[in-house]
């Protein structure tokens, strides 16, 4: 009876023990191994005291203050926090540092031989007054980063970037496919937003391809890529928001001049940073001149049931050449620690001059044998304006309202003159055509959000807010010819061309996002769009209007397993709306055998998408991240073909088509050893065109996948390689060949004179990139290839000036028009 109650009584204290670990006696037998459990962990979250911002990869360093030794270590997460574990019994010193910031060191942290976990609290950190040619720098930030909604892509850090475009820079973004033509897909897809520091840009209102030309690589700080915008973002966009993100420096006066010479393009630019107390200014502009030139050949056959009844030759070549400007300052002042304004403006503009020649050959009972010498020039000119404020709150640094008001204006004028003449070539021209088209876009926009933190822990953000916009577009389109090829211009009312066009869209969001304690992270939303359309197309007595809403939800459910491993599903509802690129129905006769025109009566795409993703990242430098994701857009938007019988072919777009995509996409990056640094992607896609209405279906694989690697040599040498390739891709009425990148380049610093020179060779083993393009249908089969010049050697020279202080910049606030489908 006795060994019974004194086992209970041992019972007892041990359970009383795992209650409270000091009341539990210590048995010698086991003592040593109740204490290697108990091991304790020290955590806290770091501060910025100046901006009440959490400090992101502060170095938190766990010291013997006997030996001053490093026992253990971590870096804070993007919210500030930080946790060291497998920490014994003892006192320790704390050292936290950061680039920017005075290093906080806190002494005496006790560990007790209790374990459990010691909590620093909040730590502030104090902004470094030296500068930052006193700061050594230890780290380096990463090529490709994962942040919650987006990957980033820090283009600074890419020296194949120098003296390049933007259309450059974004060929190495994880994600994103660029066409030998221009052309930006996101997953597979080219209904994307492309917006300059969070807000849209006039310059990209007539063409993406060509704007990004006119932005110099120079100028861009990083590139983010959304996949899964939240229902704070414009629903436009089926496939996602591409976010370019220009330079923007700290504290003090710097600046820098860049310069470029290339085979194809030559840049000259600068900028200049100023900050001080309260009022920051930022500038830069610069221009570029550039060489393009190319070709195509096609073959169409005509058919009338399994008859050829006439066949189409053509071959042209061109010669492109075009300088561009722009320019940009911005104007920040802080009224108070809680309430800042805000006003920038940029300009930009191109002129363009192509020559070019097509012989047309046409093969039938009426044959034709006829060139066309053709010159156009292109001017376009484009400003935006922008005023933000911001009020922040005590209660809360995730508590703030803000108001943003933006004004964009685009003028482009263009002309072309053509003279025929029979083939083969004689002196006797036989027709003349001439044409000027003046057009402007004007949109005015007003925005205002609220963000409120619903719990004291922050853990629960409400997001309200709402947001109008106004377009109004309008064309005048004139031409002019000469049936007898004499200087006897005649106006062609047929071929003129005048528009008015109006679209007015107001919209509302409510999104509510909660993190619990143990990492489950929350996202609700939903945004309801209403849109107005009113358009007169004088020439063609067209009018036409419109209105529709849609509301498009939003859920994204992510954990996170640690600081270092994130899963991420997520489901949306997006919608491109048709710009006017596709709705103008003027019919474009430039090529007589090859009429193009737009369609008034376009609905807008709707897309639902799912998305799950994996990420990881280690403290040694090596990030993987893995998707798939699968959309389907309903009323797709698709460019139809047809062939009469007389063999002219008509190109304008219909809502007639179902497009479905589903795939794959596996990036990572790693740092083998500290000079050497390479990255990759590789996404495999499965895609589904249908259309019920012509009877068409089309799908295939496709996949694409491009590497980066850089390595760091003695003497502040390093090189660079990058390349990529995409497979064949599918259009609803045929398909179109794969194609491929490279590119080389060294670059030289010189620290003292703050000078770097950086030699660039892509494609320099090929002079040329071909695109064969196969179209069947059931009345004609063509076959075509386009050739435009991609090799490029060029040599750029950059030159820093002043000095910064390290401290931080309150974030600014832009307006973010994410809409309107275009060419």
């Amino acid at each position: 009876m006795k060994k019974i109650l004194l086992l209970l009584l041992l019972c007892l204290a041990f359970y009383a023990r795992a209650q409270n670990p000091a009341t539990m006696p210590q048995l010698p037998g086991i003592q040593a191994n109740i204490k290697a459990s108990l091991k304790a962990k020290i955590s806290g979250t770091v501060m910025d005291a100046a901006q009440n911002k959490p400090v992101e990869f502060a170095t938190v360093a766990l010291l013997n203050p006997k030996t001053e030794k490093i026992i253990g270590g971590t870096t804070t997460s993007e919210s500030g926090k930080f946790t060291i574990s497998g920490v014994d019994e003892g006192t320790y010193r704390i050292v936290i540092s950061f680039i920017g910031f005075e290093n906080k060191t806190i002494n005496n942290v006790n560990v007790g031989p209790e374990g459990g976990e010691v909590a620093l609290g909040i730590v502030q950190m104090q902004t470094d007054s030296r500068t930052l040619n006193e700061v050594v720098v230890t780290a380096e930030k990463p090529l490709v980063e994962d942040k919650d909604d987006r990957i980033v892509y820090n283009a600074d850090k890419d020296a194949t970037n120098a003296g390049g475009s933007a259309i450059d820079v974004l060929k190495k973004v994880p994600l994103l496919t660029v066409d030998p033509d221009g052309t930006v897909t996101l997953k597979g897809s080219s209904s994307i937003k492309v917006l300059i520091n969070n807000k849209p840009s006039s310059i990209m209102a007539r063409s993406i391809s060509e704007a990004l030309q006119m932005i110099p690589a120079e100028l861009i700080k990083s590139v983010e890529v959304v996949t899964a915008p939240s229902a704070k973002y414009d629903a436009e966009g089926t496939a996602g928001v591409i976010n370019i993100i220009t330079k923007n420096q700290l504290q003090g006066l710097t600046g820098g001049l860049n310069a470029s010479v290339g085979s194809r393009r030559d840049n000259l630019g600068g900028n200049f940073n100023f900050k001080r107390d309260k009022l920051s200014i930022t500038g830069y502009g610069g221009g570029n001149v550039n060489n393009y030139y190319g070709g195509s050949e096609s073959v169409r056959q005509n058919l009338l049931g399994d008859q050829v009844i006439s066949t189409i030759e053509q071959i042209n070549t061109y010669k492109n050449r075009g300088r561009s400007g722009f320019g940009s300052v911005s104007i920040d002042y802080d009224l108070d620690t809680l309430n800042r304004i805000g006003l920038d403006a940029s300009f930009g503009g191109d002129n363009r001059n192509t020559n070019s020649t097509r012989d047309t050959r046409v093969t039938s009972d009426d044959p034709q044998y006829f060139r066309r010498y053709n010159h156009s020039q292109n001017r376009n000119r484009n400003m935006d304006l922008n005023f933000n404020y911001t009020r922040a709150f005590k209660r809360s640094k995730e508590q703030e309202y803000t108001f943003l008001a933006q004004y964009n204006r685009n003028n482009n004028h263009s002309n072309y003159s053509l003279y025929q003449m029979p083939l083969p070539e004689s002196e006797v021209i036989d027709y003349r055509e001439r044409n000027n088209n003046d057009n402007q876009q004007n949109e005015f926009t007003l925005q205002t959000d609220f963000t409120y933190p619903l719990s004291t822990i922050k853990r629960r953000i409400l997001e309200v807010g709402t947001k109008a916009i106004l377009r109004d577009v309008g064309s005048d389109y004139r031409l002019e010819n000469a049936l007898d090829g004499s200087l006897n211009f005649q106006d062609d009312p047929r071929r003129a061309n005048m528009f008015d066009y109006q679209q007015w869209v107001w919209s509302s969001y409510a999104s509510f996002r909660m993190r619990t304690r143990n990492m489950w992270g929350f996202n609700l939303g939903g945004r309801l769009e209403m849109t107005n359309i009113t358009a007169d197309f004088v020439s063609t007595s067209t009018k036409f209007s419109d209105r529709y809403q849609n509301f498009l939800p939003n859920v994204t459910v992510s954990k996170r397993f640690g600081e270092e491993r994130r899963l991420k599903l997520n489901y949306s509802q997006r919608i491109q709306r048709p710009s006017i690129f596709f709705l103008n129905p003027y019919v474009n006769y430039a090529d007589p055998k090859n009429i193009q025109s737009g369609n008034p009566y376009l609905d807008p795409e709707l897309a639902h998408s799912v998305e799950l993703s994996y990420s990881t990242f280690t403290k040694k430098g090596t990030t993987v991240n893995a998707m798939v994701f699968g959309r389907q857009t309903n009323n797709a938007i698709e460019r139809i073909t047809t062939v009469d019988t007389s063999g002219v072919s008509s190109s304008t777009y219909r809502n007639i088509a179902q497009n479905a995509t589903y795939g794959m996409n596996l990036f990572g990056s790693a740092r083998p050893v500290k000079q050497w640094t390479i990255s990759g992607s590789f996404g495999l896609n499965y895609n589904i065109l249908n259309s019920t209405a012509l009877q068409i279906h089309n799908e295939n694989w496709s996949y694409q996948f491009n590497m980066n690697t850089s390595l760091q040599l003695p003497n502040n040498f390093s090189v660079q390689a990058n390349g990529s390739y995409n497979s064949r891709r599918i259009q609803l009425q045929g398909q179109s060949s794969g194609f491929y990148y490279y590119a080389f380049s060294g670059r030289k610093e010189f620290k003292k004179q703050k000078v770097t020179l950086t030699a660039n060779f892509e494609n320099p083993f090929r002079r040329y990139n071909t695109i064969e393009t196969l179209l069947r249908t059931p009345t004609f089969i063509s076959d075509g290839s386009n050739y435009n010049v991609i090799r490029n050697i060029r040599l750029s020279v950059n030159w820093r000036f002043g000095k910064m202080d390290a401290g931080q910049n309150r974030e600014k606030k832009r307006i973010s028009n994410d809409d309107g489908k275009r060419g």
